[in-house]
């Protein structure tokens, strides 16, 4: 939920490797990843119970694949790819879609004033759009960061807005900056569930979960089919900080490991939204004052040729992190050397620092 998103920009969209046999014709480049990723896996071992699943593809390929640790230690449940998460951020990935699939559909201009589609708005809010949403260039206070846990506890964006009418003050005229903010896709999940007529987790679950056959993602639903599937913060806590988020659209998606590799594939092969919309959302929009670069939903790595440097072609290389309590997430993917690396933990900083260490082992064997 904060700005931990960005950390790992550089080392966005690059190669990874594996824990079974490489494909053929891997090269010896692959296969020393392969070792060195293997060896931090051993070198972390923890008696926490927490842990965590990772998966990569290289060229379509698995190359890389652990799963450790437990989703709850009371009841003994390891974490494995049908465990569910809290994805934190990786949410804004999907609210993105969202807004974009209505935008493709004629009933959501990314350049019109909101007050065209919403009427329930602070007055300086009403002047905006998606577009500087979508970008972060809106200048709204991000309430996540700035507000204590407790203040959070049960909130709903109603309440939000109703404070907001009280304090519409906006941090900088929008479209003149980027400052990340979590309340720009709160409100862009508000925005969609406005134009479409459905509840955001419904949109979600109609146009987006049910085409990638993401069977286990739900939004803002703590207790999965079966509740032994659920990810408990470091493996013991039922809460998040202790409180219950009912805030949605920057966090609150739940997913597991097999529906993002099946939303990975869904939007390649275009199913979700088309090729030119998925590169309208890859594009640079944004610069932030530390030089991450943000698209649509989307950091934007800088690799990839003229893609990657250029300020108006998508880039080859994407990705987006979450943190969200003990809830470290990664979703990173490089389009034309076909490399895709996911995880999913529930061990707070222990796991934050693993995955700190597979993407730079990544970067420095194959960038």
């Amino acid at each position: 939920m904060t700005r931990w998103a960005g950390l790992w920009l550089s080392a966005v969209m690059l190669a990874g490797c594996a824990s079974g046999p490489l494909p053929w014709g891997a090269s010896r480049q692959l296969q020393a990843l392969q070792a060195d990723l293997a060896q931090i896996a051993q070198d972390a071992s923890s008696p926490s119970p927490s842990g965590y699943v990772i998966k990569v593809h290289v060229q379509g390929e698995q190359v890389f694949s652990r799963h450790e640790g437990l989703a709850s230690a009371e009841m003994g449940e390891s974490i494995h790819d049908e465990t569910v998460f809290e994805l934190a951020s990786l949410s804004k990935i999907f609210t993105a879609l969202a807004v974009m699939q209505l935008h493709e559909q004629g009933r959501l201009a990314l350049d019109q004033p909101l007050g065209r589609y919403l009427s329930d708005l602070p007055e300086t809010w009403a002047e905006l759009n998606a577009h500087q949403l979508l970008s972060h260039q809106s200048g709204l206070p991000d309430l996540l960061n700035l507000w204590p846990h407790k203040r959070l506890d049960g909130l709903d964006f109603g309440a939000v807005l109703a404070h907001f009418r009280q304090s519409p003050a906006l941090l900088f005229s929008p479209g003149t900056q980027a400052a990340y903010s979590n309340t720009n896709y709160m409100l862009l999940a508000h925005l969609v569930s406005q134009v479409s007529g459905l509840d955001f987790g419904e949109y979600l679950q109609r146009h987006v979960f049910e085409p990638a056959d993401m069977a286990s993602s739900s939004v803002l639903d703590a207790w999965p089919r079966w509740v032994g599937q659920q990810a408990l913060p470091y493996a013991q806590e039922g809460k998040v900080h202790g409180i219950d988020y009912a805030l949605m659209g920057a966090i609150g998606q739940k997913g597991s490991m097999r529906d993002l590799e099946q939303f990975m594939q869904a939007l390649r092969q275009h199913k979700l939204v088309q090729a030119k919309t998925l590169d309208l959302m890859m594009r640079p929009h944004a610069e932030f004052a530390d030089g991450k670069r943000y698209g649509y939903g989307w950091y934007i790595g800088r690799l990839g040729g003229w893609a990657g440097l250029s300020g108006s072609l998508p880039a080859q290389a994407v990705g987006h992190t979450g943190r969200l309590g003990a809830f470290r997430t990664a979703l990173y993917f490089h389009r034309e050397r076909r490399f895709q690396l996911i995880m999913l933990s529930n061990g707070g900083p222990r796991t934050e620092k693993l995955l700190t260490q597979f993407l730079k082992t990544t970067r420095d064997r194959l960038e």
